[in-house]
């Protein structure tokens, strides 16, 4: 029996285009688990060498990237993705691989993942479009909203509920439309909030 005995945190993401036709990844979902976590190059699942990597280069930086084999409990509802991402004890790892396997009638997944180190020194260049979620929760019957925090920003998506409004920046909004005024960070929105109703700002 695996000793399930580490926490990690499996995160699902989807893809939105940008204003550029570019995708943006945007997190829908994480949870937690259990699992036994072998930060090790893997063979099988009981034989396992010691820990390898192969060098990587990020802004003239070098980098190594490392297998790890991550067992959980298999879920029918809800199995694990390989375009979904594990974080475990402060790293992310990509998943490479998804195997299947029986042990006296219980199914373990089996996934075999990579993580890259990402210290990079403080002379690297930074990365300028990283993205930001802005959230806001109606409380009934208002059609704006304020904050500082947005002002002046590169909004490229405005949702109401996982719905996506269009954005403009001049004129009066009606229907699926938001007017976005940058000098101010106001958002107006041409359909009234519900309460509890969680708008959604994507910006950078």
């Amino acid at each position: 029996m695996y000793k399930l005995n580490r926490r990690v945190t499996i995160r699902r993401w989807t893809t939105i285009k940008n204003e550029f036709g570019g995708l943006t990844a945007v997190e829908v979902a994480n949870w937690s688990k259990w699992a036994e976590v072998r930060a090790s190059n893997w063979v099988n699942l009981d034989i396992y060498n010691t820990r390898s990597g192969n060098i990587n280069n990020d802004y003239q930086q070098g980098k190594w990237e490392y297998d790890a084999t991550i067992i959980l409990r298999y879920e029918k509802e809800r199995p694990t993705r390989s375009n979904d991402t594990i974080e475990y004890d402060g790293s992310v790892y990509n998943i490479s691989s998804i195997s299947i396997y029986e042990e006296n009638a219980k199914n373990f997944e089996v996934l075999k993942c990579t993580k890259i180190d990402s210290s990079i020194n403080d002379d690297a260049p930074l990365d300028t479009g990283a993205i930001q979620v802005y959230n806001y929760t109606g409380i009934g019957g208002e059609v704006d909203f304020t904050d500082s925090i947005l002002i002046g920003k590169h909004v490229f998506g405005c949702y109401k509920d996982g719905i996506l409004f269009t954005m403009i920046t001049t004129g009066i909004p009606i229907g699926k439309q938001v007017l976005y005024t940058d000098t101010t960070g106001k958002f107006t929105w041409g359909i009234q909030f519900e309460e509890e109703e969680i708008a959604t700002i994507l910006y950078y």
